[in-house]
């Protein structure tokens, strides 16, 4: 293959374009309060390790540097995504010129940017965001490798997959998509013969290795846990066109035709073409398609799931939007997609739509500090001297708004908080003031009868959005509540007390 010259970056408009882009990210995040998993993985960052229950612990380290840089803030807890996606946009730009032009390049970061799951997605810290920056940057460093021909490019794609890893565990479907690529592309089985290749791979796997021993020495608890979703009995295949209805509105409509027409396009055209842009594209990106489509068959695939299919998928649409001329086409794609991001922006920040309030996305964030307030008075009035919750949503939640104010601790699901020292007796022994939601707390209390003496009904609250109440909360006073240790036991109930 002959050596493309390629700026190195693009041209201001586009690097215009990324920086406010990121701005605006940043804007929006620094205005709003957490939602939920954000707000329990900021937990995770308090006590940084190679391993968790849920996930890899990248989400975790990147929390802790925005902490360390910015504060114990909306704004320091989501820093480092709005800027992955602003620095991933520029790894997406320079590996689409690589694979086709620039400009098919400028109209992948222009998708890409548009994309609801990216526009959007990116203001919060989630696993999902170094998963989908990683995963871009091995693209990247791959591209690099198939234009230069040198070898020793493959170490960087070692690194990078390695920490992808760490970011999250469905990165050994791109390592899978890297082999595919290799055996598909006659021209590119030579490196599997170089020692550079395979150097690469123990990189990645040498990163990943304290993870592998943190699960050894933690009996695999969160192995099992992301396995467990993988088994399935039943066969519901409605789930898989649920999966393609719920994406295709994630990369917002045109956007997400072209990328479904590209993923076809490419597929129908490697057996006369395997050199080609898209057949790169789509090698790597086949073991994870496959995997969701086989998951989609018999469960649900979470929205988010195939965030890290974005960098290709914004690829594959603007090359294929490139086919045919319409330049009428390709501006509705763009007016529809950052029309719909701009209402989704402002409804985050100043809710608006007439949607439910408990089933409105928007009001996730919104009344945290002043159910936080509440509750610290409700304590006073009680006689309560600390809170006890039964999810770790409220967990996350609450911990983040009563930081400094009041201790609090979930009496269940001890598994989740390994990472953290066990709750003081001393102050375990005086009573709780237990939250739930209201349609949930008597159900919670009956059945965990075995992690408290006496329980009493002291009270509802709200939380709301200025005068609109969003749900509702069920407040206990619980005695003689009986918190153990985490229990690194897969085999065990995790919603248990474990005392």
């Amino acid at each position: 293959m002959s050596h493309i010259l390629v700026p190195a970056f693009p041209n201001l408009r586009i690097l215009y374009f990324i920086s406010g882009m990121t701005a605006l990210r940043l804007f929006v995040a620094a205005k709003t309060g957490l939602v939920f998993d954000e707000a329990y993985y900021r937990l995770w960052a308090l006590v940084p390790s190679f391993g968790y229950y849920d996930h890899a612990p990248m989400v975790a380290w990147w929390i802790a540097l925005g902490r360390t840089i910015i504060g114990d803030n909306s704004l320091g807890i989501r820093l480092l995504a709005p800027i992955s996606a602003g620095v991933g946009s520029l790894l997406l730009w320079r590996t689409t010129a690589l694979l086709f032009d620039g400009k098919i390049a400028d109209q992948a970061v222009i998708f890409f940017n548009a994309m609801l799951i990216v526009s959007v997605g990116s203001i919060v810290i989630t696993p999902d965001i170094p998963s989908v920056f990683f995963w871009g940057l091995t693209l990247w460093a791959l591209a690099e490798l198939r234009n230069s021909d040198n070898a020793r490019w493959w170490l960087v794609v070692g690194v990078s997959a390695g920490l992808g890893l760490l970011s999250k565990y469905s990165g050994v479907f791109l390592g899978v998509g890297i082999l595919v690529w290799l055996i598909l592309v006659p021209n590119q089985r030579h490196w599997l013969n170089k020692w550079e290749t395979w150097a690469g791979g123990l990189l990645a796997i040498s990163l990943f290795g304290p993870v592998l021993i943190w699960n050894a020495t933690h009996d695999f608890v969160s192995f099992a846990k992301q396995l467990g979703r993988t088994v399935g009995e039943e066969f519901y295949p409605s789930h898989f066109f649920e999966l393609i209805g719920v994406q295709w509105l994630l990369m917002t409509p045109i956007i997400g035709a072209f990328a479904f027409k590209g993923i076809w396009q490419s597929i129908i055209s490697i057996r006369r073409d395997t050199e080609s842009g898209q057949t790169f594209l789509i090698a790597l990106s086949l073991p994870f398609m496959v995997y969701l489509t086989l998951h989609s068959l018999h469960d649900r695939v979470n929205g988010n799931w195939p965030a890290p299919l974005m960098p290709p998928l914004s690829i594959l649409a603007a090359w294929s939007i490139s086919q045919i001329n319409a330049p009428g086409l390709n501006r509705w794609a763009v007016a529809v997609g950052y029309g719909a991001g701009a209402v989704v922006f402002v409804e985050i920040l100043y809710p608006f739509l007439p949607i439910d309030p408990s089933h409105n996305p928007a009001m996730l964030t919104q009344g945290w500090v002043e159910l936080g307030d509440e509750l610290v008075a409700f304590e006073k009035e009680t006689g309560t001297a600390w809170i006890a919750t039964g999810t770790y949503e409220h967990t996350g939640a609450l911990s983040f708004v009563l930081r400094g104010k009041s201790e609090l601790a979930q009496i269940n699901e001890r598994v989740r908080y390994g990472y953290l020292p066990a709750p003081d007796l001393n102050l375990t022994k005086k009573p709780a003031l237990f939250i739930d939601w209201a349609d949930d707390g008597e159900g919670f209390l009956a059945s965990h009868k075995d992690c408290y003496e006496r329980a009493e009904r002291v009270g509802i609250v709200s939380r709301k959005f200025g005068n609109t109440v969003i749900e509702n909360f069920v407040l206990y006073r619980l005695t003689n509540v009986r918190i153990g240790p985490a229990v690194y036991d897969r085999h065990a109930d995790p919603s248990a007390c474990h005392f």
